[in-house]
């Protein structure tokens, strides 16, 4: 093509004109970027507030999908977690006092204490 046919300087004015829009596209893309990364952390931060037992180890992902099922598996767990310990205290504290045995409103307490100790 020849420099000087007014065509081409068509064609150089149109190009440059892309890259300008392809600039700019590319400077909203990052933008844009940028608030979606904001927008997962405050989630991640929201739902760790939500639940202030979990780790924060435990919520990750890049995306709001990502960071929802994770918090919805480490929430899943946490509850069996509290599940498990709740069942283990329950089992390991009795509920009311120690039964009291027959017989021994008659004994003195030197004769209770020495049955007491005779059991072990």
């Amino acid at each position: 093509m020849d420099p000087n046919d007014p065509a081409r300087d068509d064609l150089v004015l149109e190009l440059e004109e892309l890259r300008a829009q392809l600039a700019e596209r590319d400077e909203a893309l990052a933008a844009a970027r940028a608030a979606h990364d904001r927008a997962v952390a405050r989630l991640r931060d929201a739902l760790l507030a939500s639940e202030p037992a979990l780790d924060p180890a435990l919520l990750g992902g890049a995306t709001v999908e990502e960071v929802e099922a994770s918090f919805a598996a480490a929430k899943e767990t946490l509850a069996r977690i509290r599940e498990a310990v709740r069942r283990e205290a329950a089992a390991a504290i009795p509920a009311g006092s120690a039964l009291r045995q027959n017989g021994q409103p008659a004994l003195s307490p030197l004769e209770k204490i020495r049955a007491g100790l005779s059991r072990r």
